[in-house]
């Protein structure tokens, strides 16, 4: 399965990066002057492995989408506040005296520019690039990582977590070969629980997800015990972000007997519908009841299964069922079209829940050799009901901006995708495969009750405030009073 999905191209080889290249960054590596006239001939800068393996990681070749004329490239940026922009406007050739230049400020909503949030793709990376865009548009998941830092720093076995934050760090960073290691080093530590994705082949973005989520909630007993040793606590983010019970009832068509049993998961399998439907569609069929072959104590052997929402995660994670074996056991895709919702209303025994779609991984391709993933995703900074409706849309390095309703409307249909890899030129079949829908209600809950804690943080920090000013008034107090005790004595 591992070598049927991936990026357009040839397989690389393997290769290691050294541990001590993670924090290099473009400014270091191309600081320093060269004086005018050399006493000595010096050796130039060691050239990196991977440098000579893939070239410079910045330009066209890798697919970095050039900034608009209107927009100033991250060389010429000026030191205004991030929050402004200024724009100069010149004066018309008159005989007036040189006027000085207007200069005007425009607000602007989104300061940073959104075509750095790409990651670069020398070696069919193309799986691990949509899994990460797709998780790091999971606002509360990576709330809920970096709210417990204290605890998961301390041990060694989370660097899946570290690293993690490290790539949420530089999202907005146009330092490619800065992202290029933290992608590097975060395929290796996910390759410590899956050894499977130690390799520069292609890989399927399904299974590397739930990888590296399993990965993560793996430490959460032992997170648990070293956060009680501190008198604290510990909420392991994918078991309180992404997790859900499903009931699976059974029942003997003879004696209607039940038996029921229940299941945890982090993301829900559908089968595609054959003459294509909606989510919601392939949501309810899903939950219908299936025969199955089933001997029971009373003799009979036909049964009715049916299965059930027990709760609601604040994330849900579809994952659609894009490739099947044939009778002949070749492995084909499957093509048929999905009409993406942009809102799915869902029950479960605990009660229903509004779901927005905030995130889309697709396959691009015709068939099971050669493939490429896409990431789209909401921006964040505007509200799933917001007029703007702005999406992105993250090709590798290449970052574009789009709007809801374009990316609901994929549904199998030909498109032009120009992916940063050579060869993913080409014109490929945008199938979703991986759908993230988030509870609006939760999302709410979560920012309410961040909003409190900064409150209460910022009574508390008042309050210390308050005591220091009041232990620094008592000081001047006493020392005044001092003082004039000093006044007071008799000169002797």
């Amino acid at each position: 399965m591992d070598r049927l999905f991936g990026c357009f191209g040839k397989r690389s080889k393997n290769y290691v990066v050294e541990a001590d290249q993670r924090r290099q960054t473009h400014d270091s590596q191309r600081s320093g002057s060269v004086p005018d006239a050399p006493a000595a001939k010096k050796k130039g800068p060691k050239i990196l492995w991977w440098r000579r393996l893939f070239g410079r990681l910045r330009g066209k070749k890798f697919g970095k989408v050039a900034p608009a004329a209107e927009e100033e490239t991250p060389q010429e940026q000026s030191n205004s506040p991030p929050d402004q922009v200024e724009q100069v406007t010149s004066t018309e050739e008159n005989n007036d005296p040189p006027a000085e230049p207007k200069t005007e400020i425009i607000s602007t909503v989104k300061p940073v520019n959104f075509t750095s949030l790409g990651f670069p793709n020398p070696a069919n990376f193309c799986y691990i690039n949509s899994s990460l865009q797709s998780l790091l548009t999971l606002e509360d998941f990576v709330t809920a990582i970096s709210s417990q830092e204290q605890v998961w720093s301390l041990l060694p076995e989370a660097e899946l977590m570290r690293l993690f934050m490290d790539i949420k760090a530089s999202h907005f960073s146009s330092d490619l070969t800065h992202k290029f290691i933290l992608t590097i080093k975060f395929k290796e530590a996910a390759s410590v629980w899956s050894p499977e994705f130690e390799d520069f082949e292609q890989k399927d973005a399904h299974e590397f997800l739930i990888s590296v989520l399993d990965q993560i909630r793996s430490l959460g007993v032992e997170l648990r015990v070293m956060a009680a040793t501190m008198d604290m606590s510990y909420r392991c983010p994918v078991e309180d972000q992404l997790l859900f019970r499903m009931q699976k009832t059974r029942t003997c068509k003879s004696c209607g007997e039940e038996s029921i049993r229940q299941e945890e998961f982090t993301n829900l399998s559908l089968d595609l519908l054959p003459e294509g439907g909606t989510v919601m569609g392939m949501l309810e069929d899903y939950q219908k009841e299936e025969k199955l072959e089933y001997r029971c104590e009373c003799g009979g052997t036909t049964s009715g299964q049916r299965s059930a929402f027990v709760n609601l995660p604040k994330v849900l994670v579809l994952h659609l069922k894009r490739f099947k074996y044939t009778d002949n056991f070749e492995l084909q895709k499957v093509h048929c079209p999905v009409f993406l919702c942009r809102d799915l209303v869902v029950s479960s025994q605990q009660g229903g829940c509004c779901l927005s779609l905030v995130s889309i991984i697709s396959h691009v391709g015709s068939g099971t050799e050669r493939g490429h993933y896409i990431s789209h995703g909401l921006d964040l900074d505007v509200g799933p009901i917001d007029s703007n409706d702005r999406w992105f849309t993250y090709n590798d390095a290449q970052v574009t901006e789009t709007t809801g309703a374009s990316v609901s409307g994929l549904n199998s249909a030909g498109l032009e995708v120009r992916g940063s890899t050579p060869g993913c030129d080409k014109v490929g079949m945008v199938s979703p495969c991986l759908i993230f829908y988030r509870s609006e209600m939760a999302h709410q809950h979560t920012h309410q009750r961040m909003d409190e804690d900064h409150l209460h943080q910022r009574k508390d920090e008042d309050h210390l405030q308050q005591r220091k000013d009041e232990d620094h008034l008592q000081e001047r107090m006493d020392e005044d009073h001092l003082q004039q005790r000093k006044d007071e004595e008799p000169v002797r």
